[in-house]
């Protein structure tokens, strides 16, 4: 078989002569393998290391134990900013800054994990944190990897694509590396050297970290990964130096640069896995703070109209009132019933949110949400407190 596959290949050869851009990338290929060759001396073993639990080989039956687990409340995260106000996290963004400014001419490379429940605003600080001015310019390149993906075959893998297509590495290098990963896979099954998807993944896995190295290197990098599970496979330590299985992820981001790796994630004991000491940990409680909650629970509650209605209703309202005004009784006139107008109609297309008794709501809604922010902001969609004509609270729209 592989004699025939060996002489259609050099039939095709023939037939088809290569052309500039072929042979550039076989130049750029050639070149890739003689520095992985240099990178990575020596015969890599397909057993397990000391460190066998933290080990890319995946057994059939931790993947069968991961399909059937549902991605409950998962969605996929950007590095945007969410389209409301950031409430609270005082203390929290000085913390975590501090991880990334303190010492910033530092070349040590650090991690740090946020961990807590679901909704209680680990995303929403790595966001603003991610776009503060002070680390902006710091670090570069910045990279915000949303860890949450429909594909369910080769996590690692689809990971460390995803970070070098960030960092502008094109397709055809992935086709490439797996190509080479399927010639090694062959080689080392038919000398009877591991399982045959455990030597591909392996190799393909630890061509990619290469390239990731060499793209990092020299950089002050700051990498997100936002929600990490453990069906992610990202459950090694990616600090250790020592490592000397190129599979590893830590091989990935080179070290003595100052490059920091921040995860969120609602595991705990992964996180541990992932960032090693205690003091890497940054753990984010529910909110004890019922004012702050107030006020995330407010900026929530839906209006009548989307919000381009109620800035269209109240310009067009000033507009046309002011206009008229001034014709008939002066400049002073025009901008008392401009602003008038644009009250009015802005009052009328949004709900006002002012019980009469404040702390009572307020408690309650620290009672309702448990001191998670998302529930307050999902509380003020479906139970809002509204006032009504009278300045009587509307009871079957309260808590």
């Amino acid at each position: 078989m592989e004699l025939a596959k060996k002489f259609i290949s050099e039939i095709d050869e023939k037939l088809e002569p290569k052309s500039e851009i072929d042979k550039e990338l076989e130049k750029i290929k050639s070149s890739f393998n003689e520095e992985y060759k240099n990178w990575s001396p020596g015969k890599q073993s397909g057993s397990s290391s000391k460190h066998g639990n933290l080990s890319t080989d995946s057994s059939p039956t931790r993947n069968s134990s991961k399909k059937g687990r549902p991605k409950a409340n998962r969605v996929e995260t950007s590095s945007e900013l969410p389209d409301h106000l950031i409430h609270g996290f005082i203390n929290e963004k000085l913390f975590l800054k501090n991880f990334l400014l303190k010492q910033k001419e530092s070349e040590e490379f650090k991690t740090r994990a946020i961990v807590g429940k679901y909704g209680v605003g680990k995303t929403t600080l790595c966001q603003d944190v991610f776009n503060d001015e002070d680390v902006k310019q710091v670090y570069f390149p910045r990279i915000w990897v949303s860890m949450y993906s429909k594909e369910t075959k080769d996590p690692k893998i689809n990971v460390v694509k995803r970070i070098l297509r960030l960092l502008g590495v094109e397709d055809k290098m992935f086709e490439h590396i797996k190509t080479e990963a399927e010639e090694e896979k062959s080689i080392k099954y038919e000398a009877g050297e591991g399982g045959e998807e455990t030597v591909k993944e392996k190799e393909e896995l630890a061509r990619l970290l290469y390239a990731l190295h060499l793209h990092l290197i020299g950089k002050k990098y700051l990498i997100v990964l936002d929600d990490v599970w453990e069906d992610n496979e990202w459950d090694q330590r990616l600090d250790d130096e020592k490592q000397q299985e190129k599979s590893h992820l830590s091989c990935g981001f080179p070290k003595g640069f100052g490059g920091r790796v921040i995860m969120t994630s609602r595991d705990e004991r992964l996180a541990k896995k992932i960032v090693g000491k205690e003091e890497n940990l940054q753990r984010l409680f529910p909110r004890s703070d019922a004012e702050s909650l107030w006020k995330i629970y407010i900026d929530a509650v839906p209006t009548k109209g989307d919000d381009a209605a109620a800035t269209n209703a109240g310009d067009a309202a000033a507009t046309n009132a002011g206009d008229a005004a001034a014709t008939n009784a002066g400049d002073a006139a025009a901008t008392n019933a401009g602003d008038a107008a644009a009250t009015n109609a802005g009052d009328a297309v949004a709900p006002k949110v002012n019980p009469r008794y404040p702390g009572r709501y307020k408690q309650e809604l620290m009672d309702k949400s448990c001191g998670i922010p998302l529930a307050a902001r999902m509380l003020a969609k479906i139970e809002p407190v509204k006032v009504d004509e009278i300045g009587n609270i509307d009871r079957k729209q309260s808590f």
